[in-house]
């Protein structure tokens, strides 16, 4: 077939009534909104069923499984069994294969109880996570709960955002919005098992009281995901910061980071956590079988190494950093257009600039999902500032 031929079946196509009744469609401004919605709803609906229908058993959920159970079982050879007791009520035998045997470290953890204990030490530290663990296991079990604490912050953020690009008017921006938390990592941090997920809502929330001025209601729940993870106190930091350089209430979040820190303190001494040091050394440097008297000599070329392997990884295997290059393109951009607002969006686009750089400088961990709560609220702010629509091109292509 020529190209003369290929053209004229084109327009032939596109001068049909369907065609113009599916321009008049994309025209319609409800129509959009609604088709953004559902698409919305569907997306997160979808990831929900599947992550509780097919959730990811890794290494992870066995070390905080182990951590939940670990107040009752004083020797270690005793919490090891019951800890894989449990695994084993959900996982599939290629999962349970992968846990053992997939790579030295899990087969050592799997044959030495005692090191496996010593790993927790960098676990129990998310104490709301593992306390959140107990308080659903008479009703679900572990291994579904921590499951459940993965769907259910997943069904927070999605009504979060259906709410708030719907009183936004930005429900169109639902088909930008889903696959770019995708691509942050949205579906793999709901099928594998971690407290991000319930970080994440929690700071979510959070941030859109902050837009709204409930600054005493968003400190709350600042406060509670330091809990879940005592690395959220970075974001705390930067919105102290943020407070000071544009004249927020300086007293609610100066306090919040105030008790943050001494609760992480706490904790850390209370748990018997390794330290900065030691957990840098063991997650960016080299892995240990074993934190038993784990203590290493601070090196500042280890460090280094730790830095660059972070670099490296997350240029090569994640998506946040382009996506935190992109979103601050965007924000400069909205600026220019005079789009952003006098309200608190630069504030919190701000803070989101600098956490998210002062997260990997203080440990240089290269997976996305560390950085989701950064990447998302940028995500929502840039969105609900930009509105884009796509109803608004009328009329059929020309020839």
């Amino acid at each position: 077939m020529s190209a003369a031929e290929r053209t004229t079946a084109i327009d032939w196509a596109l001068s049909t009534q369907v065609a113009d009744r599916a321009v008049e469609a994309a025209s319609n401004k409800t129509l959009i909104e609604r088709l953004g919605a559902v698409f919305l709803v569907a997306t997160v609906v979808l990831i929900a069923v599947y992550s509780w229908v097919r959730p990811d058993y890794n290494w992870d959920m066995l070390a905080y499984i182990g951590s939940a159970l670990e107040n009752r079982y004083e020797d270690p050879v005793d919490l090891h069994r019951e800890t894989w007791a449990e695994i084993s009520k959900g996982a599939r035998e290629g999962q349970l294969y992968n846990l053992q045997y997939g790579n030295p470290y899990n087969v050592h953890q799997w044959e030495n109880p005692a090191d496996f204990e010593s790993q927790l030490s960098m676990f129990r530290v998310k104490i709301a996570y593992v306390q959140a663990l107990r308080l659903l296991e008479p009703v679900f079990g572990l291994t579904h709960a921590s499951v459940l604490l993965n769907v259910l912050p997943l069904l927070g953020i999605g009504l979060l955002a259906l709410f708030w690009l719907r009183e936004e008017k930005a429900l169109q921006a639902s088909f930008l919005l889903i696959p770019a938390l995708m691509l942050a990592d949205l579906t793999h941090m709901t099928t594998a098992v971690t407290p991000d997920m319930l970080l994440a809502v929690l700071s979510l929330v959070a941030v859109y009281w902050l837009m709204k001025g409930k600054d005493i209601a968003a400190c709350v729940l600042l406060f509670a995901s330091v809990l879940v993870r005592p690395d959220n106190i970075i974001f705390v930091f930067a919105l102290l910061l943020t407070a000071l350089v544009f004249g927020w209430r300086k007293l609610p979040i100066a306090v919040t980071f105030a008790v943050s820190f001494v609760s992480c303190v706490a904790i850390e001494k209370l748990s018997g956590h390794p330290g900065w040091w030691p957990h840098f050394y063991f997650s960016c440097v080299q892995i240990q079988h074993s934190m038993i008297n784990f203590s290493p000599d601070f090196s500042l070329f280890a460090m280094a190494h730790g830095y660059v392997r972070g670099l490296m990884v997350a240029f090569i295997d994640n998506d946040w950093p382009g996506l935190y290059v992109v979103l601050i393109a965007a924000w400069a951009l909205l600026q220019r257009a005079g789009k952003m607002g006098d309200g608190r969006a630069n504030a919190l686009m701000f803070a989101f600039a600098i956490g998210t750089l002062g997260k990997f400088a203080s440990f240089p961990l290269p997976d996305d999902r560390f950085y989701f709560v950064f990447i998302a609220g940028m995500l929502f702010i840039v969105l609900t500032r930009w509105k884009p629509r796509f109803d608004t091109a009328t009329g059929r292509l020309s020839a």
